[in-house]
């Protein structure tokens, strides 16, 4: 199976591009089914910079998923359990899925080993940081000095990011970028990751590794921004 996939890989074009998806119970069909979602955005950003977007949902085995593609996008989501960085849940933490946060983390862990381009969003970057080492903000609209960060209950605002030079997203994006906030979770400690990108709140919105050849994570969205260069360059990474 192992050398058809192979095979496969030689011959595919475009870079296949693996997508996570959210498990959520919604009326399709009938009522409360468990339906796999994402976002249209992020297929069709793939699609748009010249990959094949894959959809993924839980499955047995992280890796052998991780052997038939050629780059991964961690999408956003629901909140991730604090546990998995030290810390007690919060009365507004309270949609988690502890079975997504495992599968997720398997494949950012394996990507990684692999060097295999990733990029990150939204919870994805949450998740990141928070097994590298770093911590969350559990409530924003709660939390000195970020009472004002963002619309969250599903409104969004903009805001503008500084990105750091001499990085990755600073090369493909410049040193500022307006980005999209609609979460009530974010970023005070990145752990042993580099920070690249802040709002003028100073909470970390954007954040690499530079051991690897592409890992770029960000809070806001750039499939809904309108931001094609990042997936053009993770589709350039990722056909190499």
């Amino acid at each position: 199976m192992l050398e058809n996939s192979e095979n496969h890989s030689v011959n595919r074009m475009r870079p296949l591009i693996g997508i996570t998806t959210s498990v959520n119970l919604r009326d399709y069909e009938t009522q409360d089914q468990s339906v796999v979602m994402i976002p249209e955005s992020y297929p069709k950003a793939v699609k748009e910079a010249g990959g094949i977007p894959l959809l993924i949902t839980e499955c047995v085995d992280a890796n052998e998923l991780l052997d038939i593609l050629d780059g991964l996008i961690i999408s956003g989501g629901r909140d991730i359990n604090p546990r998995l960085y030290g810390e007690e849940l919060h009365e507004k933490t309270t949609d988690i899925d502890d079975q997504q946060d495992e599968w997720e983390v398997s494949l950012i862990q394996g990507a990684i080993d692999r060097d295999m381009p990733l990029l990150c969003v939204c919870r994805g970057h949450q998740l990141l940081c928070a097994i590298r080492g770093g911590k969350l903000f559990q409530h924003l609209p709660t939390t000195k000095g970020f009472e004002k960060h963002g619309e969250t209950d599903g409104k969004w605002s903009n805001h503008k990011i500084q990105l750091t030079s001499n990085s990755l997203i600073y090369d493909i994006l410049g040193p500022e970028v307006i980005g999209n906030s609609g979460h009530h979770q974010g970023v005070f400690d990145a752990g042993d990751l580099d920070v690249v990108g802040r709002t003028a709140d100073g909470l970390i919105e954007a954040v690499e590794l530079a051991s690897c050849r592409f890992l770029v994570s960000t809070q806001w969205h750039p499939e809904m921004c309108g931001q094609k260069e990042i997936f053009e360059r993770l589709i350039e990474v990722s056909s190499e």
